[in-house]
């Protein structure tokens, strides 16, 4: 092997993992215990009247979806890992894993006639870092978003396993019954799960397969949206998808092939160029799958493995295009969310496992082509490494936000532009919170939260035995609660090696008036005292009344010697 090429397919291997590894640190460094949007409601309160009546609220609805299968994980989440959020983060990277797996089998199985090379691990590892891109970074790193992997890879396995049926008589009966498991299992994701079996009746009549499989498959499409619909509410927020399809079609179809473009605005930026190049890209995509769709059902495909991911790209494009009707409302850039990447970069993923017989045929074609193939894959590599690096940005700001926000809930206190960061709405989340903090479920059963609301207006019993720098900055009144005002300060101790999990503010009586949680950047106490009080600062808040008196901070033994 010529060293030059040896070097180019070792630089190639060599990226597509720290483009991987990126991702993996950026769930790590974004990483946050607290409830985000729609779990204060789908995850918190789930938790908390799920013995009330489990079989109804397992299988109520979330907005328009059934996400049965998402909420066994919060269970497990709540009642064995203590409602901390890690299990569910770690599981969505163990589905992402998982699709990776499932495409790389297939790339393999496709090129199965072709003499195993090393391009074919280098496709695998490109596919790697395709599928990890951290331009679905909400669905990585939001707790929630285990349905949207869910939502694509059971029906992808369905709709594999449905062309491994076609060709291998003799284990129909078991391939079968995965198609009807999984197409089942599909509906408890998210909505789009009702596709998958009137897909598969309609892959089943392409393959040509026997009629009493395609009357039991449209028979179970037929069962599917009956049950699936049974007590069915139209979520007020949303627009009727037939309404949207009928009166504005040529707008739901420009968000459709937005929506199947959006990972080009996080590679390349959302400039009007990029964004109309985004529309073009899905555009190009449903165009493509059209083309091969036709050729399907004009002539039996040949490779069962391509046919089935012809199958679900089809799936995401119907997926996408009920998407459409339903947000168009919201606006065309929508479409650009970042949790409707990852269903996105499995469909391209999917054509390029299809396309990659061709790719492989021109690349061994000639010598002189496999540098530049290798040479385009690396160029096209860095330039996805130049979105993919964002994953490594610190995340202190929005972390100490999100954790001061959980602590005005403890404390009862509707701060609506502090809880924002979590919640678009204080008070619709105030009661979950309160009855969370009642039975310390999860978050709030933490050291630095517990029993916090009660400790207000209690003598401090603690004996400070030193004495450090600190000081109180700033007050802010807060709108909806005028006997709580929202403060700011820092408190550093160069003696402490470890941050204390909170700040008390204590009067001149001994009796804690205030709490604040420390982890506020305070680049200015850097510059004073050095890398170690970068984040010495704090947030939190303080009774009104208690502001005509005189105060000191006091953390872990640490008093500060200034007295407000």
């Amino acid at each position: 092997m010529p060293p030059k090429l040896k070097a180019l397919r070792t630089a190639i291997l060599t990226l597509c993992f720290v483009l991987i590894a990126c991702s993996i640190i950026g769930g790590v460094i974004g990483y946050s215990p607290v409830p985000y949007w729609d779990m204060w409601g789908g995850t918190v309160r789930f938790v908390q009247t799920f013995n009330e009546d489990p079989a109804r609220l397992l299988f109520s609805q979330h907005n328009e979806h059934r996400i049965v299968l998402s909420r066994l994980l919060f269970l497990v989440d709540y009642y064995v890992f203590g409602g901390t959020s890690t299990f569910l983060i770690v599981c969505n990277y163990l589905f992402a894993t998982a699709i990776w797996i499932v495409f790389a089998a297939c790339l393999l199985a496709i090129n199965a006639d072709i003499k195993r090379q090393p391009e074919h691990w280098i496709m695998v590892a490109i596919l790697g870092a395709w599928l990890f891109l951290w331009a679905q970074k909400v669905n990585f790193t939001w707790a929630f978003q285990s349905q949207f992997f869910l939502a694509q890879l059971l029906p992808l396995l369905a709709f594999l396993a449905l062309g491994q049926a076609a060709v291998r008589e003799r284990y129909w009966n078991r391939y079968f019954c995965f198609c009807l498991l999984l197409g089942g299992l599909s509906l408890l994701t998210m909505a789009n799960g009702l596709f998958v079996f009137p897909l598969l009746t309609c892959a089943a009549m392409v393959l040509r397969i026997r009629r009493s499989q395609i009357v039991i498959f449209a028979v179970c499409s037929i069962a599917a949206a009956a049950l699936y619909l049974s007590d069915y509410q139209v979520p007020a927020t949303h627009g009727s998808v037939f309404e949207t399809l009928i009166s504005q079609p040529f707008a739901a179809l420009r968000y459709t092939f937005t929506y199947l473009g959006n990972p080009s605005v996080y590679i390349a930026g959302s400039s009007a160029p990029m964004r109309a190049t985004a529309t073009m890209l899905g555009f190009s995509l449903a165009a493509i799958t059209f083309i091969l769709s036709l050729r399907s059902i004009i002539r039996p495909p040949k490779d069962p493995v391509a046919f089935g991911l012809l199958v679900f790209i089809v799936f995401v494009g119907a997926s996408a295009l009920v998407t459409a009707a339903g947000r168009l409302p919201f606006g065309q850039a929508s479409a650009y969310s970042s949790r409707y990447t990852t269903p996105v970069l499995m469909a391209w993923a999917a054509l390029f496992c299809i396309a990659s017989p061709g790719f492989l045929k021109f690349h061994n074609a000639l010598p002189h082509r496999q540098y530049l193939t290798l040479s385009g894959a690396l160029i096209g590599l860095l330039i996805l490494s130049v979105s993919q690096f964002r994953a490594l940005q610190p995340m202190h700001a929005i972390k100490h936000q999100k954790a001061v926000a959980v602590l005005a809930l403890e404390l009862g206190i509707a701060d609506n532009t502090t809880v924002a960061v979590i919640h678009p709405n204080a008070q619709s989340v105030l009661g979950i919170a309160r009855q969370a903090s009642d039975k310390d479920l999860g978050l709030f059963g933490r050291p630095q939260y517990k029993n916090a609301r009660e400790l207000i207006g209690t003598r401090f019993k603690a004996s400070p035995i030193r004495t450090c720098a600190g000081k109180l900055v700033d007050f802010e009144v807060i709108d909806n609660a005028p006997d709580y005002m929202r403060l700011r300060g820092w408190q550093f101790d160069s003696r402490q090696s470890y941050q204390p999990r909170r700040v008390y503010i204590i009067n001149s009586e001994n009796v804690v008036v205030g709490l604040a949680l420390p982890g506020r950047e305070s680049p200015e106490l850097e510059t004073a005292f050095g890398h170690a009080a970068s984040r010495a600062g704090f947030t939190g808040y303080i009774r009104s009344s208690a502001l005509s008196g005189e105060l000191a901070i006091v953390a872990d033994h640490c008093q500060s010697l200034d007295r407000f």
